[in-house]
């Protein structure tokens, strides 16, 4: 049971870490002080989960920096599938300042979802780049 604690305790640990060190990153990206409208820059547009097993959720999050000069707003994002549920600030994102779009994937959402998986998401901004592409992958494969 105490093994069992420890790994979780050890899982939770390494998604923090991972997540610090994006956020980070997002952060040292430099701001364009030549533009004259929001610019969305992320961090990473390809998130590849691995293996994961059906009956197990990845959760994630895409990075981003406004490196515009007026506040950037996210105005959807459209997901290619059902299994994947997104979530973001409704709120303007200041210049220079760092945000999340944080992405849910379920392979239980259809029965016969297994095997490689490829999900875009669409990043549709007031941003100078408009709209954006993000690609969540990796394998469902059956639960031991």
């Amino acid at each position: 049971m105490n093994k069992l604690i420890f790994l979780a305790i050890l899982i939770g640990w390494g998604i923090a870490s991972y997540n610090l060190k994006a956020q980070n990153k997002a952060e040292a990206l430099p701001q364009d002080t030549t533009l004259t409208r929001p610019q969305i820059t992320f961090v990473n547009k390809t998130y590849d989960f691995g293996k994961v097993n059906k009956g197990e959720k990845v959760l994630t999050s895409f990075y981003f920096k406004n490196t515009g000069t007026r506040p950037l707003r996210i105005l959807q994002v459209q997901t290619s599938c059902g299994c994947t549920a997104t979530d973001w600030s409704k709120e303007p994102i200041a210049p220079n300042a760092v945000s999340e779009i944080t992405v849910i994937f379920d392979p239980d959402y259809q029965e016969n979802l297994k095997g490689s998986q490829e999900k875009a998401l669409l990043v549709i901004s007031n941003g100078i780049n408009k709209e954006e592409i993000l690609i969540l992958k990796g394998e469902v494969i059956k639960a031991q």
